[in-house]
């Protein structure tokens, strides 16, 4: 559950419900308004910091832009409107979800080492983004957009190691968390449209032209884990498809295989996967980096090989076809 790569966005598409490019790639969408929130003082470590509690949250942080940590709150209780959005049928939990959001790499680093044990020398060699264990985050602060983009992408990790008993294959539940990245703002409430993710668009592009599309069979047996240390353009590549492939999932051919995304989440949430390997029954449960594919083809009744076709025909379509709208203002 690592994003190594924060996606430094800013309002790239027009909000206007009535442009062309927006038809073609979603709606932006959000709360109506304000999420309740309260401040309170937080000794952190090695600085002065702030609790920022919500209705969902508890948000930790040591950043000390007060509008950044203002805008906090309304991202993360938008960002789990829109995660429920997604995943209808996942129950939700009454306790605050724990996020930790700091000013400095320096204060992160010191957090990471206290809290991630032997998984820690994992964590470290991130040059720019956030991680999650278990059912809370931690990310340091690289700019306004990027850190915004990053906090929405591991607030779903964080939801589903909160809501989820079961497993879903790496390479989907990484892809999903891209689909959050590409943040509006319209004053201080968040929007967000699961088609556009410029920054992921480019990558893509670039993955194609420069040849370095993997097959879904090789993919689904991949988790971030396994790029951490890796070449970036490489780490661009993983993202890149794996935020396609959930958009494939999500929309592809007038979103025909949307009932069967969301019967996954909701069987993975319940801890009832169908799962042909029985290797993913509990959320702590190794990764078994052959059954991605069976699982798949489950729920979604198709081949690998089918659906690897149909998966690659979405590919061209985002990055070539789609392409310019991601940039379109």
């Amino acid at each position: 559950m690592l994003n190594r790569r924060a996606i430094v966005l800013g309002l790239l598409v027009a909000l206007a419900c009535g442009c062309a490019a927006e038809e073609r790639l979603g709606r932006w969408e959000g709360p109506a308004s304000a999420a309740p929130a309260s401040i309170a003082a937080w000794g952190a470590a090695d600085g002065p910091g702030r609790c920022v509690h919500t209705e969902h949250y508890r948000i930790y942080t040591t950043i000390q832009d007060g509008q950044i940590v203002s805008l906090l709150p309304q991202l993360m209780e938008g960002a789990l409107m829109a995660y429920r959005q997604l995943a209808p049928e996942v129950g939700a939990t009454d306790r605050p979800m724990d996020c930790y959001i700091f000013g400095t790499r320096a204060q992160w680093d010191v957090f990471t080492r206290r809290i991630a044990g032997p998984d820690a020398k994992v964590y470290l060699q991130i040059r720019s983004g956030g991680y999650t264990v278990g059912d809370r985050y931690a990310l340091y602060y690289i700019g306004r957009e990027g850190t915004l983009a990053v906090a929405a992408h591991e607030g779903w990790h964080q939801y589903v190691g909160r809501h989820f008993a079961g497993r879903l294959p790496p390479f989907l539940e990484e892809g999903i968390a891209c689909m959050f990245e590409s943040v509006a703002w319209e004053g201080n409430l968040p929007r967000f449209n699961l088609s556009v993710n410029p920054r992921r668009a480019m990558e893509l592009r670039k993955a194609m032209d420069a040849g370095r599309i993997q097959p879904l069979e090789t993919m689904l047996a991949m988790h971030a884990g396994d790029i951490v240390g890796d070449r970036m353009e490489k780490i661009d590549a993983f993202y890149a498809q794996a935020w396609a492939f959930a958009r494939f999932l999500w929309e592809a051919e007038n979103g025909r295989h949307r009932p069967a995304l969301q019967r996954l989440l909701a069987d993975a949430a319940a801890g009832g996967v169908r799962d042909p390997g029985r290797s993913h029954a509990a959320a702590g449960a190794a990764w078994n980096r052959g059954a991605g594919g069976a699982m798949l083809e489950q729920y979604l009744g198709m081949s690998l090989r089918e659906l690897d076709g149909a998966y690659r025909a979405f590919l061209h379509k985002v990055a070539y076809e789609q392409f310019s709208l991601q940039w379109r203002s």
